[in-house]
């Protein structure tokens, strides 16, 4: 981490409290996924609201790549932008498909009333 206004100590507490916001992020997401599974409804977030997440972590793994095109190490923080984004991405995969599925079983259902159709009119 190239940052000269840090202190070496400031610079190594900066990146312990970036992996500290990934790591809890990060633990969201596989939560939510198997709450997703397990209820087989995408209810909760929107796919764009998803998206934009993933574009962050994306952007956010991509920084580090740039760090290493400077010449500067790989960080360890890398490997948990590159995990959130895998669990985004599935996340991302699941409200896709279980909405999909959704509206599918939905336009195959009878529309309501069509079983017991009003008499009397």
């Amino acid at each position: 981490m190239n940052t000269p206004w840090l202190t070496p100590d400031a610079a190594a507490l900066a990146v312990l409290l970036e992996g500290l916001m990934l790591l809890c992020f990060g633990l969201a997401w596989p939560v939510a996924n198997m709450r997703m599974l397990r209820s087989g409804r995408p209810d909760g977030k929107g796919l764009a609201f998803t998206l934009i997440i993933l574009c962050g972590y994306v952007a956010g793994a991509a920084a580090k790549v740039v760090g290493i095109a400077q010449g500067h190490p790989l960080p360890p923080v890398f490997w948990l932008y590159l995990l959130n984004t895998l669990s985004v991405a599935v996340n991302l995969a699941l409200q896709w498909h279980l909405g999909r599925r959704i509206a599918v079983q939905r336009a195959a259902a009878p529309p309501v009333g069509a079983l017991w159709p009003r008499t009397g009119q």
